[in-house]
C-alpha cells in the first residue's frame, strides 16, 4: 500500500514541476515575442548542405547495418580484425561527439560510433514508444551481432549510460570492459530522484521535457543557439555547425526529446533487470563541472556495481569526451591498461 501512496505522490509532484519549469519558459518567450518581435526568434536558418566538418570529418568511414528492425548508422576506424569498441552518444549529441575518441583508440582498436534511433543517420521510428529503454538496449545488441561480434569494450555518456547500465546489466556476458560518462544508473538515478535535493534541482529539464512541442521550440529559438552555449568550449564554431545542422532537420529533436518523455518512469522498479552474478571491469567518469549529474553518484555506482572505478575529471563540464578529450583519453587508456 504504501508503494502505491508513494508512486501515486511522486506522479503529482513530477508533473506538477512539468507545469511549473514549462510556465517559466512559456512566459519567457512570451515576452520575448512581444518585446522582440522583429527578431523572429522561433525561426531556424536551413541548412541543406552538411558543413565540412561532417563532410570531410576524417573520423572514420560512414556505414549503416539493418539490426533490430531498424537502419543504423555508424562511423567506423580501425582495423576491424581488433577487438570492438563501441561508442554510445547521449542528448543532444550524436556519433560526432566521439570524434577524438574515434581517432585515438583507432589504434588498438575496431571502433564504432553509432548513431542511436531517432539521431543522425539512423531511423526514426514515429511512434513514441519506439524510444524505450529496453528497444535502445536490443539495437546495441543486435548491431554487435550483425558486426560479427560477441564480445566488446562499451564506452557510453548521458543517455548512452543510462541505456549502457541496462545493457550491462542483462548482457554481461557480452561485455569485456565498459566506460560509463556522467550518468548513474536506472537505480541509482530512482534514489537520488526522490532523496537527493542536490539531483532534483539538477534535473529541471527531465520535468521540462515532458511537455508537447514546447521543449523542441525552446531548443530551436534563436536558430539552435543552445548549441552555441553548450558547445562554445568543444571545438568552436565547426563542431557548433555539425550540432545545428544535424539538429535542424525536421523533427530532429522530437525523436530524442521522446527519450525523455517515454522513459520518464525509467525510475520505476518494474524496469530494472536482476543483477548479474559477476561484473566485467568498469570505469565511470564524471565531470567536475557537471551542472546535470550530482557527484553522489560515484560511490553510489561503485556500491551497486562490483569492480567500478569512479573518478572525476577535474575542470570539464558534462560534455567531458569533447571538453578535454586528452584527459577523458588517459583515464580511459589508463583505465584498460590495467585489466
Amino acid at each position: 500500500m504504501m508503494y502505491y501512496i508513494r508512486e501515486a505522490i511522486s506522479f503529482v509532484v513530477s508533473y506538477a514541476m512539468c507545469l511549473f519549469y514549462s510556465a517559466r519558459v512559456a512566459f519567457g518567450l512570451l515576452v520575448l515575442l512581444v518585446t522582440k518581435p522583429h527578431t523572429k526568434f522561433w525561426e531556424t536558418k536551413e541548412r541543406p548542405v552538411p558543413p565540412a566538418s561532417l563532410r570531410d570529418h576524417g573520423c572514420g568511414v560512414d556505414k549503416y547495418q539493418n539490426a533490430n528492425g531498424i537502419k543504423i548508422h555508424y562511423v567506423e576506424n580501425g582495423d576491424p580484425s581488433k577487438p570492438l569498441m563501441l561508442f554510445v552518444h547521449g542528448f543532444p549529441e550524436f556519433w560526432y561527439s566521439w570524434r577524438y575518441q574515434l581517432k585515438e583508440f583507432s589504434k588498438d582498436y575496431w571502433v564504432v560510433a553509432l548513431d542511436m534511433r531517432g539521431y543522425g543517420d539512423t531511423a526514426k521510428p514515429e511512434y513514441r514508444y519506439a524510444y524505450r529503454i529496453d528497444n535502445m538496449t536490443e539495437d546495441i545488441r543486435c548491431l554487435v551481432r550483425a558486426l560479427g561480434r560477441q564480445k566488446f569494450t562499451l564506452v557510453a555518456h548521458d543517455w548512452g549510460a543510462v541505456i549502457g547500465w541496462h545493457f550491462i546489466t542483462k548482457h554481461m556476458d557480452m561485455i569485456d570492459r565498459y566506460i560509463m560518462m556522467d550518468a548513474p544508473s536506472q537505480k541509482i538515478a530512482r534514489k537520488l530522484f526522490s532523496s537527493s535535493k542536490e539531483q532534483f534541482k539538477m534535473s529541471w529539464y527531465i520535468f521540462f521535457y515532458q511537455m508537447p512541442w514546447l521543449p523542441e521550440l525552446f531548443v530551436r529559438m534563436m536558430d539552435l543557439r543552445i548549441f552555441k552555449m553548450l558547445f562554445r568550449e568543444h571545438g568552436g564554431e565547426e563542431a557548433i555547425e555539425a550540432y545545428k545542422y544535424t539538429f535542424s532537420k525536421p523533427n530532429a529533436l522530437t525523436y530524442p526529446i521522446n527519450y525523455y518523455r517515454d522513459n520518464f518512469r525509467f525510475f520505476s522498479n518494474a524496469l530494472r533487470p536482476p543483477k548479474p552474478k559477476t561484473f566485467a571491469p568498469g570505469l565511470y567518469l564524471l565531470g567536475e563541472k557537471d551542472l546535470y549529474i550530482s557527484k553522489e553518484t560515484g560511490p553510489l555506482m561503485q556500491r551497486e556495481f562490483d569492480n567500478l572505478e569512479f573518478k572525476i575529471v577535474p575542470g570539464v563540464d558534462h560534455f567531458l569526451q569533447q571538453h578535454n578529450p586528452e584527459l577523458v583519453n588517459r583515464y580511459m587508456r589508463e583505465f584498460l591498461a590495467k585489466n
